[in-house]
Order: C-alpha cells, then sequence, then structure tokens
C-alpha cells in the first residue's frame, strides 16, 4: 500500500477475527524496531508480544485482542512517552499495511499483570492487533481538522 494511502485509511479497529501469523508478528516487530527513540537510546525501550491467553484475560479494555504488544521504558518520562508513541504508530502502520487491524491502546497498561513486563521497564504505550474483517478505505480528512500556523 502506498503511504499517503495507509495513513488517509488507517483507522482504530476494535473487532478481531484470529491470531496473526509469526510472518506477520515478524514484520510489525521489525517496524518497530525501526523506530526513532529520543537520544538514540534504544536500551531504555523494550517490547513485550503477550499472546498467552491466560494473561490476555486478566487485562482490560484490549477488545479480545489476540495480541497486544506493549512498549515498555525504564523511568519514562516526556521523552519516553514520545518515543513509544513512535514505536507504537510504526508498528501500528505495519500491522495495517498487512490488512491487520490494530487500535493504539494505553488504558490496558495499567492491568498488565505483575511479571509480564521486563524488570526495570515500565509499561508506557500498547497495541492490539489481531486478524480483521474490517476493509481500510480512503476517507476525507479535514485540513483544517488540527488548526495550522504557517510562518515564512
Amino acid at each position: 500500500m502506498e503511504t499517503e494511502k495507509m495513513i488517509i485509511s488507517r483507522k482504530a479497529v476494535r473487532q478481531y477475527s484470529g491470531q496473526i501469523t509469526d510472518k506477520q508478528l515478524h514484520k510489525i516487530l521489525l517496524a518497530g524496531n525501526a523506530s526513532p527513540v529520543g537520544m538514540g537510546e534504544y536500551d531504555n525501550y523494550r517490547l513485550t508480544v503477550i499472546q498467552n491467553s491466560e494473561i490476555l484475560n486478566k487485562m482490560s479494555g484490549i477488545y479480545n485482542a489476540p495480541t497486544v504488544i506493549v512498549v515498555s521504558a525504564k523511568d519514562p518520562d516526556a521523552m519516553e512517552d514520545i518515543s513509544a508513541g513512535a514505536i507504537a504508530h510504526n508498528m501500528e502502520l505495519a500491522a495495517e499495511n498487512q490488512g491487520l487491524g490494530a487500535n493504539y491502546n494505553m488504558s490496558c497498561v495499567g492491568s498488565i499483570p505483575n511479571q509480564t513486563l521486563p524488570t526495570g521497564f515500565k509499561g508506557v504505550f500498547a497495541l492490539t492487533i489481531g486478524q480483521t474483517s474490517e476493509k481500510f478505505v480512503p476517507r476525507e480528512v479535514p485540513m483544517d481538522r488540527i488548526k495550522t500556523n504557517i510562518v515564512k
């Protein structure tokens, strides 16, 4: 899918019909690893892929997603929050480019069971992912949706 079309076709998917394949997961994780992070400090981040149904059943607000990828950071502050968002965004676009449903999810982070994330890391951002029957079609995006100032 071409980049511009993919961006204007993007949408939050909350209904999943099945698990993603290992090949699809690999492409999503590659996109996450290609993301920019503040000061290039990649060691301050971890990606945790949760596909274990016992753990998923303990999490709230994940819409029965079969896969949740959590972006966690050491001592997160504003820079780590922004970087985690960039990582999640790259992975979300990679998922939708494969026809998968995905949804940004920060509300579930507080419900991740203890011992799920690596020691010393705190969940910042999550992405719910799964197979979907949703179709991704370009939508009209008004240019004044976000007010813009141009300074020349």
